[in-house]
């Protein structure tokens, strides 16, 4: 989202294509952030919503001068869950990945810590790592997640297919979609959600809440399935 011109640019295949290190599977929507992080001369603000899902304002968008001129971000309405982030999280996936995340910023992102057990403990969470910031935030924001998610890497390897064969019993539940292998792959976007919470937390002062307009329910699922 620019100051003086709005365009909705679809790049993943370019970005599959030049950064085929990256793998897209595990990354998700990822991949496309880190291609805008490392790639374009940003404008102002910098906002990213998937192919499936956007911000309600989008279809008018306002005067973002005006709309940043009072906030730090915009996010999604957060979901008010009956359990805990880190129970949430349990329930759908295997919990000892997000423990690896949480000792990975108790041990290297201290600054981070305090916000990330307030986010995990607590029960409200921010979905689909979708949101518009001022650009001067978005290279913290990249460092940060995806500093976290290279340490997770160094930790559990990269082969994500052996990891979650070898441990189906924590992966696999027994409930659809959660129970493919397909599904459960997507752990760097499974994580960076809760990272992308942390952050907000941890740097973003004020932020605008916004509804997300969902035009396509790929996976039919219930909304704290994520």
């Amino acid at each position: 989202v620019s100051d003086s011109c709005y365009k909705v640019v679809d790049i993943r295949e370019s970005a599959i294509r030049e950064y085929k290190s990256l793998d897209d599977k595990f990354y998700s929507e990822l991949l496309a952030v880190y291609n805008v992080g490392k790639r374009w001369n940003l404008p102002k603000y910098i906002g990213f919503c998937h192919y499936r899902r956007y911000f309600s304002f989008m279809d008018d968008i306002p005067n973002m001068d005006m709309i940043f001129s009072r906030c730090d971000a915009i996010v999604a309405n957060p979901l008010v869950l009956d359990m805990s982030v880190r129970e949430q999280y349990a329930k759908y996936h295997n919990i000892e990945d997000l423990e690896i995340v949480e000792g990975i910023i108790k041990e290297k992102y201290q600054d981070y810590y305090g916000s990330c057990e307030t986010i995990l403990n607590g029960n409200t969470f921010i979905p689909y790592n979708m949101f518009i910031m001022k650009t001067e935030m978005f290279p913290e924001y990249i460092e940060f997640v995806f500093g976290v998610l290279d340490e997770y890497l160094n930790v559990v390897g990269t082969d994500i297919v052996k990891r979650i064969e070898d441990n189906k019993d924590k992966y696999l539940k027994d409930f659809e979609p959660n129970n493919t292998i397909e599904y459960q792959y997507r752990i760097g976007g499974y994580l960076a959600e809760r990272l992308t919470n942390i952050f907000i937390m941890r740097r973003l002062n004020k932020i605008m809440l916004c509804d997300v307009i969902i035009t396509e329910n790929k996976y039919n699922l219930e909304i704290n399935n994520i």
